[in-house]
């Protein structure tokens, strides 16, 4: 017989609050989760020789190699040359910031200058200045690039100040291989070849960080030296807009000093009474402030230029989009000359990009300056101060929205001043990495 089935017996009711009634739970073991591995580049730090290496190569790529012309859309030699050089500035820029921690920053910057560039091409496409307005247009943004690398790869300061060495370097090498042109009233680049104006820029780029430094109480008597030459080489270009607003740009920054340093203040007034006794007995401010001039390097010849710049456009859809960034002179009449540089970067942008443009590049500078004033108070200092010197220059010299340095310093300071970058631009001022 089989044996007789148990019978089962139910548990008996849990009493409510006892041990029994409470849920008994297994623990589950789970496999442990792998930490995120360490990003190997963030304790990677840019060597100061491959920065350095690569702004030189970015500025000399962007200064012009000859005086008085103008591209018209052929590649000859020098074209080319300059054309490889951006190229290895931007591939070596791209593998430094490959090569180090991705630093944040903002892209708004692209938007803006994208809208711009695109508008000029439109532009150039309309007046039958495709080729030309194109390829300034592309070295543009080529630059763009090679500087939101660069910001990328190092701290801010770090950039800027690299950035304005290298401007000094070339603006020294200039300056030595040119001191013949003073012969001709004003210093003029030899090597590289560059124009009074833009050799100004250069050395003015190098004496506002300079100063910065010197207000930060961070500089050393070798760059007080370099910063007193480079400023007699701006004085020897007799750029007259660019020494009144380096001038300019340098008293704002002198004037965010807290508590000065008795050698600052003793050093401040010795160079002040030195410069008084000069003006005095030598009467060197009568002779720059009279530089001369004739046909189209005179201020009412630039008001000629611009008055025609107003009736420039041959349609409605030029008027509002230009005739493309390689427009460099303008066609006048009624004068004993044909033709006239247009030397003013506002000007110039109505002519080359329309009203589209000057809109965007207004709205861009407010945008700008509005960054720098959030910046923290390092940086502020400094993004004001070279804001000063670029934009005030702008007025009466092209190049602000140009393959230029004057655009590369720009460029560089919206960027940074961006709300993506300006959280970044926080913990380098408290940190290591503000210098």
């Amino acid at each position: 017989m089989p044996p007789p089935a148990r019978e089962r017996v139910a548990p008996p009711p849990a009493v409510p609050g006892s041990l029994a009634s409470a849920r008994v739970t297994t623990p589950v073991r789970t496999r442990a989760q792998p930490r995120a591995a360490a990003d190997p580049r963030a304790d990677r730090v840019v060597s100061t020789a491959a920065l350095r290496a690569v702004a030189l190569l970015v500025v000399v790529g962007a200064v012009g190699w000859r005086r008085g012309e103008y591209f018209s859309g052929s590649a000859d030699p020098v074209v080319v040359a300059k054309a490889v050089v951006g190229l290895i500035a931007f591939g070596l820029a791209f593998l430094l910031a490959q090569s180090g921690p991705r630093r944040r920053v903002g892209t708004g910057s692209f938007w803006v200058a994208g809208l711009l560039l695109g508008g000029s091409v439109v532009g150039a496409v309309t007046a039958d200045n495709m080729p030309a307005g194109g390829v300034v247009a592309v070295r543009v943004a080529l630059l763009a690039g090679t500087t939101f690398f660069l910001v990328r790869a190092a701290p801010a300061v770090r950039v800027l100040t690299t950035l304005a060495w290298a401007c000094g370097v070339v603006a020294t090498v200039a300056a030595v291989t040119g001191w013949s042109t003073v012969a001709e009233g004003r210093l003029a680049g030899g090597v590289p070849a560059i124009d009074p104006n833009d050799l100004a820029l250069l050395a003015g780029v190098a004496v506002v960080v300079l100063v910065w430094r010197f207000v930060q109480d961070q500089v050393s008597a070798p760059e007080i030296a370099a910063a007193l030459f480079l400023l007699a080489v701006v004085w020897a270009t007799g750029s007259r807009t660019g020494l009144l607003m380096l001038v300019l740009g340098m008293l704002l920054m002198a004037a965010h000093i807290r508590r000065p340093r008795v050698g600052l203040v003793v050093a401040g007034l010795v160079l002040a009474a030195a410069a008084a006794v000069a003006v005095a007995t030598t009467g060197v401010i009568e002779g720059f402030a009279a530089r001369g001039g004739d046909g189209t390097s005179t201020l009412g010849s630039r008001f000629i230029a611009w008055r025609a710049s107003l009736t420039w456009a041959d349609s409605d859809w030029q008027q509002i989009f230009g005739g493309g960034l390689s427009v460099k002179i303008i066609r006048v009449y009624g004068q004993f000359w044909d033709t006239q540089p247009l030397d003013s970067s506002w000007v110039s942008l109505l002519v080359q990009a329309g009203v589209l443009g000057v809109v965007t590049a207004a709205l861009w500078v407010v945008w700008v300056l509005r960054g720098a004033f959030r910046a923290p108070r390092p940086h502020r200092i400094l993004f004001l101060g070279m804001l000063v010197f670029l934009l005030g220059r702008s007025v009466l010299e092209s190049g602000l929205f140009d393959a230029t340095p004057a655009f590369l310093f720009f460029f560089a300071l919206s960027l940074l001043g961006e709300g993506g970058t300006r959280e970044r631009l926080r913990a380098e001022a408290a940190g290591p990495d503000r210098v």
